[in-house]
């Protein structure tokens, strides 16, 4: 099941919210189908984590709106094919609160506020919007920076091409109890990608870009 057919089967509400998730998705052309893809990765996830019925359902809710609040972000930053200023990144940064406020008036909104405004917590404490750190980041956030990170790095981007899946995964291993829970990196790697992905120090070495591209 996709975003579009997600959101027609429940109510009115998350008809609005896949409204604002197409409207991001157009205005930022190269991450269209982004939501849904984190959002079918997060789906299956979740269950090494506890996540299922109503609660599985939540977790792909947020993961679906997880980046909501780039509609407000201008488009020159968004598509922009080099690297950020410094201004320009912190202007990329506040997606997260932006798509937190967006959301927060709304019915329900319990479960989505966290994923939003915390996706891109790093489990050392070095991310934003708030520098949480470890378990302090909310799991449903760290399950989805995971998901995030890794359809960034495998998805051509204005500002660097695809990685392959080994290199991808590479990264991950090598982030994990970085920027991302060991755990669910983990979990990540065993149960979407079937356990077949390469250890650290295994592969040649990655792009440096690489991990810019999943940091903004």
């Amino acid at each position: 099941m996709d975003a579009q057919q997600f959101f027609s089967t429940v109510d009115r509400l998350d008809r609005f919210l896949g409204s604002l998730v197409r409207a991001q998705e157009a205005k930022q052309q190269t991450a269209q189908r982004h939501s849904t893809r984190v959002g079918e990765l997060a789906r299956a996830v979740g269950p090494v984590f506890g996540f299922s019925g109503g609660a599985l359902d939540d977790l792909f809710r947020a993961a679906l709106v997880h980046d909501i609040g780039k509609i407000g972000i201008p488009d020159a930053i968004l598509d922009k094919p080099g690297p950020l200023t410094a201004a320009e990144r912190d202007a990329m940064r506040a997606h997260a609160l932006i798509g937190a406020d967006l959301v927060a008036p709304l019915a329900r909104s319990k479960s989505l506020v966290p994923a939003i405004r915390h996706h891109h917590e790093w489990w050392d404490g070095t991310g934003y919007p708030d520098g949480l750190a470890g378990t302090d980041i909310p799991l449903a956030p760290r399950i989805i920076a995971v998901c995030d990170s890794w359809d960034a790095m495998t998805c051509d981007r204005p500002y660097r091409q695809a990685l392959g899946a080994q290199h991808a995964a590479v990264e991950l291993r090598d982030g994990a109890g970085v920027q991302w829970d060991p755990a669910v990196v983990n979990a990540f790697l065993a149960n979407v990608l079937g356990g077949a992905a390469p250890r650290p120090g295994g592969n040649q070495a990655l792009p440096a870009v690489a991990l810019t591209a999943v940091s903004a």
